[in-house]
Order: structure tokens, then sequence, then C-alpha cells
């Protein structure tokens, strides 16, 4: 009998050469009444992506009427989309759908090529000629306040309304039912007036075909009405990590801290980028192999650059059990304490650089993906070439720019948040060494 050895598994080969992903052609202008447009002639598939975000931020306005205003909106488009669908087979498969991310009143349409005309006259109405009744803003009011305490059994969604609270004292992302069911007519419709206008607003529109002229007359009739009311976010005046009791939570911990950030425009943001991902941003980070592989204390955990707080963030979050909160808390504190003093080697950041470039070359691929990228480059004041610009950048990154980076932004003392489930002050267990 012949026993034959198992040849061992050789090294994965190294990556290719990185080839830039050049846009498409596309169109980037300001219409006469502010609202910026940009549209790109994109895509094998019959199919239109148009994005329409207007600025909403939580911290400027009444965040119940925010969320009333959304609701009605939506309600107002889902009865505008059946209309006449019977007659208009080319508007089958068409989805819209409104949403307040707590900066933006978005609105999106996925539409067959042939109903794009109609989707944007849909999402023009939306904003310029909205139907709502004083019936109909207070069956939404009532129906949200109603659904209110349902969202925040959500751990995650508790979590961070407890941490938005924390750590911008005096300011509301998730409004409580009070706050909602206190929402009048007239409240929705002097927010409406104020807040949406187009100075301020963008529309995206990836298709096969030209699109430009269907946006210009789509929209034209919306008024300019000067510029929005200046609001600056709130400052960050929370401290320490904050324990926060939860009913039926028992067993299980929710945490969340987060660290002031550099906005995508700084010139360290790919740094940032790097370092982030690294540390706990995808599935070979740090944070993932130390406290959940290799430890166990975590039963998700994540690193991300955040904007869902009124100011950029480092956000890191997991789950955890009641028993290893203060275990977590201070692997947490070592892995960045060692992120500082053990700066990552080459092939580390290597990794991380890839997986970067990968995603954000791979997210550009569908048309979809298309037009959520330049949703996030366009909300940031950038412009469509960032998204080309960007994987450039990355590789320009350093491992003495990942240090200073690391240094600058991930000291534990710069880390404020909450514990939802385990009550008390869990400060000392982030930052004593």
């Amino acid at each position: 009998m012949t026993v034959r050895a198992t040849p061992r598994p050789s090294a994965l080969p190294a990556l290719g050469r990185f080839h830039p992903f050049p846009l498409p052609p596309l169109t980037d202008e300001v219409l006469s009444n502010g609202l910026r447009v940009v549209t790109v002639r994109a895509g094998a598939v019959e199919l239109a992506e148009i994005r329409l975000f207007v600025p909403l931020p939580a911290y400027a306005v009444d965040p119940a009427a925010a969320e009333v205003l959304t609701a009605v909106t939506a309600r107002d488009c889902a009865r505008r989309v059946t209309e006449g669908v019977d007659s208009s087979p080319g508007r089958d498969g068409s989805l819209v759908s409104v949403a307040w991310t707590g900066t933006w009143l978005a609105l999106n349409a996925s539409v067959p090529v042939d109903a794009v005309d109609w989707a944007l006259g849909l999402l023009a109405r939306s904003v310029t000629d909205p139907v709502r009744t004083a019936r109909s803003c207070q069956e939404t009011a009532g129906r949200l306040a109603a659904q209110a305490h349902a969202r925040l059994t959500h751990p995650l969604t508790a979590a961070h309304a407890a941490l938005h609270a924390h750590t911008f004292p005096g300011t509301v992302r998730h409004p409580e039912p009070a706050a909602l069911r206190a929402v009048s007519p007239a409240d929705v419709a002097a927010l409406h007036r104020t807040v949406v206008r187009p100075r301020g607003a963008f529309l995206v529109v990836v298709a096969p075909v030209d699109t430009q002229e269907a946006v210009a007359s789509a929209f034209r009739d919306w008024p300019d009405t000067g510029p929005r009311p200046v609001h600056p976010p709130p400052v960050r005046s929370g401290t320490g990590v904050r324990g926060i009791p939860r009913r039926g939570a028992e067993g299980r911990a929710q945490v969340m801290l987060a660290a002031p950030a550099l906005p995508r425009t700084d010139s360290s943001f790919p740094a940032l980028s790097v370092t982030n991902c690294l540390f706990g941003g995808y599935f070979s980070a740090r944070l993932a192999k130390n406290l959940r592989e290799h430890r166990g204390l975590v039963y998700k955990v994540e690193s991300t650059i955040d904007d869902s707080l009124p100011r950029t963030s480092v956000l890191l979050t997991y789950a955890t059990d009641s028993a290893t909160v203060a275990d977590s808390l201070g692997a947490v504190g070592r892995e960045l304490r060692d992120l500082i003093a053990r700066p990552p080697d080459a092939s580390e950041i290597d990794a991380a650089r890839e997986h970067m470039i990968g995603i954000t070359c791979i997210g550009q691929t569908s048309q979809s993906g298309l037009a959520s990228a330049l949703v996030g480059v366009l909300g940031h004041g950038l412009g469509p070439e960032w998204l080309t610009a960007f994987p450039a950048q990355l590789r320009e990154v350093t491992g003495s720019g990942v240090a200073a980076t690391a240094e600058r932004l991930y000291h534990p003392d710069r880390f404020t948040g909450v514990v939802l489930g385990a009550p008390g002050d869990w400060t000392k267990h982030l930052r004593t060494p």
C-alpha cells in the first residue's frame, strides 16, 4: 500500500495590478433654483436609479415633526404610485421610498427606464406640491407614536438613541411617543416650508439614457426660496461611559462608543479609513480577531466612520454578555492603546488598504450602487470625481500616516459611550491601563 502525502496548500497569489475604476459619462450642474443635479449615463439594465436628498438634520429641527413629515410624504408617494398603474404598464416594477436618515429627507426611486419622466415628476410634486390633510397628519402622528416604543426595543436603535443623548446632551434623534402625538398639521406645514428647499438639496439620476432635459423639466417649478437657515452642529459635551438600564435586556448588553473623527474633506481621511478598517472595519480586523475569535468576549464587533450623530465619529459597536461588560471594555481599551503603541506593519496596512479599495470600486459596479455612492459623496460637499480619486489616495497611505492617525484619534480617553442593559459608570474599565 502506497501512502501519498497530501500536498500543502500554496500561498495565495499576489493581487494583480490596480486598475482605476473610470466614471461613466456624467454631468454635474446646479439648476437656477439652487438644486444640484448629477446625471449619469450608465448601465446595461433598462432601469433608472433616482435619489433626491434634502437636508434635514435632527439637531436643527423638531425630530418629531421631521418623522411625521417623512411619513406623510411617504404616504402621499405610495398613493401616487398606485394611481393609474393599470393604464401605464411601463411603470410595472417601480419602487419608490421615502425615509429620514436623521440628516437627510431621502426620496428614492428605482424604475424602468421608460418611467423616468413619471418618477421625476412624482418626486418633484412630493417636494413642491405635497398632498397632505389635517387628518392624514394626525393619523400619521398617532401611528408613529404607537410604533415608537416597539422601534426602541431593538438594541441597536435604543443604544444609538442613548448615545446621541449622552454625547450631545439636549438633542434628540428618536422622539418619544408624546412628542410625536403633539405634532400638529401646522407644525408639518411649517417644517416643509422652512427646510424643503432646492438650495442645499441634490438629485442623482443613473440611467442608460440621457436624463438632463427630463430633470430640468420636472424640477423647474421648484421655487428658489433662498438659502435655508444655518444651524451649526452641537458641540460634544458628554463624557465617560455610562451604563443605562433596559427592560428585557437581562443577560445581554449593547455597547456603543464614539470619538470625534475627521471629515471626508480632510487630507488625512484616507489614512483614517485604512486605520479604522484594520482596527475594526472588516473580518480580519484586530477587534474581530482578538475580542471575538480569540477571547469570545463579544457577539459582533465593528468600528465605522459614522455620520449618524451630529458630528462625524469613529463609532465602536458590539454586543456582549452582561457579566463580561467590564472585561470587554478593558479589552477594547487595551486594543486602542496597542494600536498606538504597536502600529500596524506593512502587511496589515496593505490588507486593509486592498479591502477598502475593493469595496469602494465594487460598490459602483451596479446602477443602484453607483447612485448610492454618489449620494455619499455629494452629501459631504464633494464632487463625483472623489470616487476615482479616493482609491488612488488610499494607495498613498503610509505606515507613518496610519501611526499618526492612530495616535491622534484612537486614544481611549477620546471615547465616550453607553452600555445599554448594564447600569453604572464604566469609564474606568475603558480608560485604565
